[in-house]
Parts: structure tokens; C-alpha cells; sequence
């Protein structure tokens, strides 16, 4: 589970640090904060990594620019092996229901969830994807995406929300 306070600083740290250098040194920066993290991951700058779930990060695996992560308390991102999260994209793992009756999100009650981003696939530019969601294998997101709905492996998906193109 990712330590609140230590990925505090690992955020900031990453604003500072420069855009393809210093591999090594942000994969220790994530681990000490409790991110699992395998070998050759590519973390540029900007990253940043908010709430306390879990954040697994497999090998070769990479991260773009100001790439977000929202997690909430019992939740989990799966970035398998050789897949690329591009520059300003969000994944997140909850979010608050909002009903006719009662709170809104001052209730503070919420719901947590898995996303998984397959082996090989590429989550494209900007792109949202929502709780829940599984990326499947070599799968391809375009650019400026809302993955709302599970993605079947070996296919090409785009639009708001993202809706099969073709299969690849």
C-alpha cells in the first residue's frame, strides 16, 4: 500500500527531476513509497500519484508526461508488462455515487475498484480511464479517449465514450 506521506514528496520530486533521465532513481522513489515498480520502467516528468491504494507498475512498462493516477483507500492500477500510458492521461479506481437523496461527495462515501492495463497496449494521449476498466492485451487507445467499458485485446478504440474502431 502506497504510504501517504511518502508519496507526497515523490510527487514533488518528480515535478523537479528531468523528463527521460534518472530511471533508476524514480523506480527507488516509487518503491520507497510503496508503488511496486519492475525492471526498465520509463517514468517522465510530472507524475503524479494520489490516494493510498496499490500501484503496480510491471517491467518495461511506460509512464508519460503529468500522467495522473487516482486511487482510493482499498483499490488497485495494474500496468502490465511493455504497455505505455501517454502523456496527461488519468486513471483512476473510484468515484462517489451521486443520488437524488442525501450527500453528495461531502459524504465522503465512495467506491473502489481494479484497472488494468494489458500487456503491450498503449493508452494513447490524454486519454480518461474510468474505474473498473480492463485494457486488454496489445490493445490500442486513441488519443483523447474515455475508456468507460472494458477493452477486448487486439483492438483499436477511440471516441468519448471509446467505442471499438477496428480490430488490429
Amino acid at each position: 500500500m502506497i504510504s501517504s506521506k511518502k508519496i507526497y514528496i515523490v510527487n514533488l520530486l518528480m515535478a523537479i527531476l528531468p523528463n527521460s533521465g534518472c530511471q533508476k532513481l524514480k523506480a527507488r522513489l516509487y518503491r520507497w513509497a510503496g508503488v511496486t515498480v519492475g525492471s526498465g520502467v520509463e517514468f517522465f516528468q510530472g507524475i503524479k500519484v494520489q490516494g493510498i491504494g496499490e500501484l503496480e507498475i510491471h517491467d518495461r512498462a511506460f509512464i508519460g508526461h503529468e500522467v495522473l493516477f487516482m486511487l482510493n483507500e482499498g483499490s488497485k492500477i495494474v500496468i502490465e508488462e511493455s504497455a505505455i500510458v501517454g502523456s496527461r492521461s488519468v486513471v483512476m479506481t473510484g468515484f462517489h455515487p451521486i443520488t437524488p437523496d442525501g450527500e453528495r461527495i461531502l459524504s465522503r462515501e465512495g467506491t473502489c475498484s481494479t484497472v488494468r492495463i494489458g500487456k503491450g497496449c498503449s493508452v494513447s494521449t490524454a486519454c480518461i480511464v474510468l474505474p473498473g476498466v480492463t485494457v486488454g492485451e496489445m490493445a490500442l487507445v486513441a488519443a483523447g479517449a474515455t475508456v468507460a467499458k472494458d477493452v477486448a485485446p487486439r483492438t483499436l478504440v477511440g471516441g468519448c465514450p471509446a467505442k471499438l474502431i477496428r480490430t488490429l
